[in-house]
């Protein structure tokens, strides 16, 4: 695994901060790393569907993909749609993806955790796992601060 993805999963998605009310930017991928419930491939290592293979197969509950080529802002939703169809392909239609870039633009106060991904991250997590844990945020104050085009950048409905 890449040390600059787990720096910046257990230093910037574990930040607790303001712009999003005193919470961790992401809550729930450090306590994955730690519980070792985390896969991390390499895509150039591995081609996205023997990852997608080796993670099916696995007995992790999500995983982080690392691109090292440049992804512009442009296509990161080009690219998280299609590897939710390679995902659909493979007959895993119960997991979704989402794309860190850290080409993408979009900020809350000016502050962009994407922006200080080491690469472009592609995470895959079952869905349920994922709307569990929107439904949580959801009942807290986790999206208050956040403007308009970021909730529309995250599909949330304000």
């Amino acid at each position: 695994m890449s040390k600059e993805v787990k720096d910046y999963i257990n230093n910037i998605l574990s930040e607790k901060r303001q712009e999003f009310n005193g919470k961790a930017v992401c809550p729930f991928a450090a306590p994955e790393l730690a519980a070792n419930k985390l896969m991390f491939g390499i895509i150039g290592e591995k081609s996205l569907e023997d990852l997608i293979e080796d993670f099916e197969k696995s007995d992790y509950e999500s995983a982080i993909f690392i691109v090292k080529e440049e992804v512009t802002s442009e296509e990161t939703k080009k690219f998280q749609i299609f590897v939710n169809r390679v995902l659909r392909q493979k007959g895993m239609k119960g997991y979704k993806n989402i794309c860190f870039n850290p080409n993408d633009k979009v900020s809350i106060n000016g502050y962009n955790p994407r922006s200080l991904a080491p690469h472009f991250l592609i995470n895959i997590a079952q869905s349920k796992v994922l709307s569990k844990g929107h439904k949580a945020l959801m009942k807290t104050d986790y999206y208050d601060n956040m403007p308009d085009d970021y909730l529309d950048f995250l599909k949330i409905k304000n």
